[in-house]
């Protein structure tokens, strides 16, 4: 088939949905598929086989990184041209702004079928009261003036910012034929939102000229623990390091050890709180061989976001590692269900409890590990490129039940 992929989001960053993004892109241009990525960055081999093209960015929204680009007539023109000279035979979009709406309205004058990949239902804005309503109705005349459509009317939820999030995410789900949720938990919630045609399909990793990992014969002392992610307040890396930090007074010295992989806003502020605590290291931004880097250093990866992560990629990479996962969010079940050490709650001292626990009992921490190497099948390239060619060709009945 020829397919479209079509992301607002900057791929010169890799967060989650970028990495998650350029993975698929990999996988449907080695299962033989002519893939055309269309988005804000040029990358000519991130998704070996693909075809990238760049549609630039007049600027970068402030403090988001968003790049900034309308559904203007010319854009919707230069998209058109493209669809039609590679023949397209679906548009597949993985977000929810300027460039994607042109996409879809393209794709809609073209009569091709779009889907919809939604990486986050669960955006958290962490405002003041008093601000969110403002925000909100800021919110929505972004959301016009980016994407041409008028915006939907906010769903009822605790904070009213947030529900306009939501709501622009939804907004472009109802436009899609079928929407692609990477993990159960958030397909339910689209489903309950009023989506008909759901499909939950696990993300997908790059392990071209990558070998799987093996799980560690003994966990041996100290406990190594990783933490992989953006250093955000929606991820409770402070709450994991105060958990750290507890277990390390309980525990006898040489115990346990930790690093912290990643940055954001918070990683200055956890670094000096963590200043003389010598068992807990920060490694910062790492490239993909120093995230594998750190993986095989570690015993255990741990996963502390809660309420929030839809299908962390981290949890792909652990299980291709053959890493176990401590994680406390019981929504989280793709690879969790097989790999994970689960904490009774995601309270500090629940996390203190199990990280002195499975310290104290390495065996635990082996067995999670031999149970990650068998849970990687779901994830492979080759079964998301299999899903999604059923997806693209219409056999929604089983895959959406």
């Amino acid at each position: 088939m020829r397919i479209a992929l079509v992301c607002d989001y900057s791929l010169d960053y890799l967060g989650g949905a970028q990495t998650a993004f350029l993975a698929e892109a990999a996988a449907l241009a080695e299962a033989g598929h002519t893939v055309v990525v269309v988005s804000p960055s040029h990358r000519d081999s991130s998704a070996g086989g693909a075809l990238f093209v760049r549609i630039p960015a007049r600027a970068t929204v402030p403090g988001l990184g968003l790049p900034l680009i309308r559904n203007t007539g010319r854009l919707r023109d230069g998209l058109r041209a493209l669809f039609e000279g590679h023949a397209l035979d679906v548009v597949h979009v993985h977000s929810e702004f300027g460039l994607v709406a042109a996409a879809i309205d393209v794709a809609d004058s073209l009569e091709l079928p779009v889907v919809h990949t939604v990486h986050t239902f669960y955006w958290q804005t962490h405002l003041p009261r008093a601000a969110q309503g403002v925000v909100a109705v800021a919110i929505r005349g972004f959301q016009r003036f980016i994407t041409g459509h008028p915006p939907l009317a906010s769903l009822p939820t605790r904070a009213r910012a947030d529900a306009a999030m939501c709501a622009v995410t939804l907004a472009t789900a109802r436009r899609a034929r079928v929407v692609v949720s990477p993990s159960r938990h958030q397909r339910d919630r689209l489903v309950a939102a009023g989506l008909p045609h759901v499909v939950a399909l696990p993300n997908t990793i790059v392990t071209t000229g990558r070998q799987r990992g093996e799980p560690p014969l003994a966990a041996g002392t100290p406990l190594r623990l990783v933490w992989i992610g953006r250093c955000v307040r929606e991820k409770r890396l402070s709450e994991f390091l105060s958990a750290c930090r507890a277990a390390l007074s309980a525990l006898p010295p040489g115990a346990l050890e930790v690093e912290i992989v990643g940055d954001g806003p918070l990683l200055a502020a956890e670094r000096n709180a963590a200043r003389g605590t010598p068992q807990i290291a920060f490694a910062g931004r790492l490239d993909s061989a120093g995230v594998v880097r750190a993986l095989e250093r570690a015993h255990l990866v741990a996963l502390t976001s809660s309420g929030f992560d839809n299908q962390p990629m981290t949890v792909i990479e652990a299980v291709y590692a053959a890493r176990g996962v401590l994680y406390v969010d019981a929504a989280l079940t793709e690879g969790l269900d097989t790999a994970g050490v689960l904490c009774a709650s995601d309270s500090v001292a629940d996390m203190t409890a199990t990280i002195v626990r499975l310290a104290e009992n390495p065996r635990l921490v082996v067995e999670a590990a031999q149970r990650a190497a068998l849970a990687f099948e779901n994830f492979s390239p080759t079964a998301h490129g299999r899903m999604l060619d059923a997806v693209y060709r219409g056999q929604l009945v089983s895959l959406a039940s």
